[in-house]
């Protein structure tokens, strides 16, 4: 790689979120290689520090960055974002890539033959596959500390993690090493990731996004969700990534936020949500613009009784996924993992039929609240980034479980900074298939948040 080819592009451009990096390849002011070289360059620099990658394609990724330069020239461009990059998380298919599903194979993981549905979408495009992501081991985890690849820091904090199971796709994002990022969301870690490190994430609804190619945790709970440094970039990704037709697809509109019915929840610390999370929580919800929000309480929901039923049912169906692995190959699983397996595999069929219904009960929960609402607000995580050090909390997706867990789709955006400078996100709950109009709304409020100050921006 000629070095360059990147000279002129500073890490400030990196930081840039990917729409603007497509309106600057437009006007021919950045070539897709020299972003491409540059931003293959920050990833080998950030890789002893941050550790977001377990496998880079550098010479696939250059190919398809000239391919997308040709296409510039030639005024053939396949989409808006035709010449910027991604990465996606390691439980993801991309052919001709290992996926490891963050288990200790190293160089020996199974290369995909095909792309998963989600990647060609990308791929057909014109956005370059940069690699894999570093993740919790099999997805089953919140902390992205793996055993196997080793610790996804948080790029704002060393020795933080960067939340999970997405962490790499959240700290990839954060650090500028890719335009967008996908990862996947089972309780929260698309969204979870997305508050730690300070960018945006989206949960579609169930079934929006195909999920062949991709390794299951849980089915009912599954989601695959791309992580942006901006709103108005996840708006602008939703068509690439949809199974939706473009026809029924809502185009991009301007919200007022005056006609936005919102519901709002209203029992943050009896939640155990931190105080400053809180304090700026309750100040955007007596800020909003138009008639007052409805107050929801979460006090009626056992959040303990919905977290040990889905971590049981994510137990349960990955005994069956890597059952060939978990027999065969064992030394591929950390003890930790192979103890929750374990306990998964001896729950009886009533234990996983009451925790079914207990999961469905949550989602009927969470329907009742958008009641009369068009959209739910609520803090993403209860909580900041915490050290790897520390023990991690046990309540870090209970604000973000139940819209798997009603097939909802939801997002997050950055909501504020701690005194201790660490990022925190507000989240917004909308009903499935109505992904465009929570993406509308969601860019509207961020750009409202921005102007009036109570909000970090990408």
């Amino acid at each position: 790689m000629s070095q360059n080819l990147h000279r002129g592009i500073s890490d400030e451009t990196l930081a840039k979120d990917a729409t603007a990096l497509a309106a600057r390849l437009e006007r021919g002011e950045l070539s897709s290689q020299a972003l491409t070289a540059r931003t293959l360059a920050a990833i080998t620099r950030s890789q002893d520090s941050i550790n977001a990658f377990v496998h880079v394609d550098r010479e696939g990724a250059m190919r398809a960055a000239l391919e997308a330069d040709v296409r510039m020239r030639q005024g053939q461009r396949l989409s808006a974002f035709d010449g910027l990059t991604c990465a996606v998380k390691d439980n993801i298919d991309v052919a001709g890539m290992p996926t490891a599903n963050g288990l200790g194979y190293r160089d020996s993981a199974p290369v995909a033959v095909e792309d998963a549905p989600v990647v060609a979408r990308l791929r057909a495009a014109g956005v370059i596959v940069l690699g894999k992501l570093n993740m919790h081991e099999i997805a089953l985890g919140a902390t992205n500390d793996n055993p196997h690849w080793g610790r996804c820091e948080n790029p704002l904090r060393a020795g933080f993690t960067p939340g999970g199971s997405s962490g790499g796709s959240g700290a990839a994002v954060a650090a500028g090493l890719c335009a967008f990022a996908l990862g996947t969301d089972t309780m929260g870690s698309v969204r979870i990731p997305a508050s730690y490190c300070g960018v945006a994430g989206l949960k579609p609804g169930r079934d929006q996004i195909s999920m062949a190619g991709v390794t299951r945790l849980c089915r009912q709970l599954d989601t695959v969700g791309p992580l942006a440094r901006s709103a108005r970039d996840l708006r602008a990704l939703w068509p690439l990534l949809s199974e939706v037709t473009a026809t029924e697809l809502q185009p991009p509109q301007e919200v007022d936020l005056t006609s936005v019915r919102w519901a709002v929840m209203r029992d943050c610390a009896e939640a155990g949500v931190e105080g400053e999370i809180a304090e700026a929580f309750q100040s955007l919800s007596e800020s909003l613009p138009g008639t007052e929000p409805l107050s929801r309480s979460f006090a009626a929901i056992d959040f303990s009784a919905i977290r040990r039923a889905g971590l049981l049912l994510c137990e349960a169906e990955a005994n069956v996924t890597f059952a060939a692995e978990l027999q065969q190959q064992p030394h591929l699983f950390s003890e930790q993992l192979q103890g929750l397996l374990q306990w998964g595999a001896q729950r009886s069929a009533p234990d996983l039929v009451r925790a079914t219904d207990v999961v469905e009960a949550a989602g009927s929960w969470l329907r009742r609240q958008l009641q009369g609402a068009d959209f739910l607000l609520t803090p993403t995580a209860p909580q900041t980034a915490f050290a790897f050090a520390d023990r991690a909390p046990v309540n870090q997706a209970n604000l973000t479980s139940v819209a798997n867990m009603a097939g909802f789709a939801a997002a997050s955006i950055p909501l504020g900074i701690s005194a201790g400078g660490l990022p925190f996100g507000v989240q917004v709950i909308g009903r499935p298939g109505a992904e465009s109009a929570l993406l509308n709304v969601l860019v509207a409020l961020q750009a409202w948040l921005a102007e009036h100050r109570l909000a970090v921006t990408a």
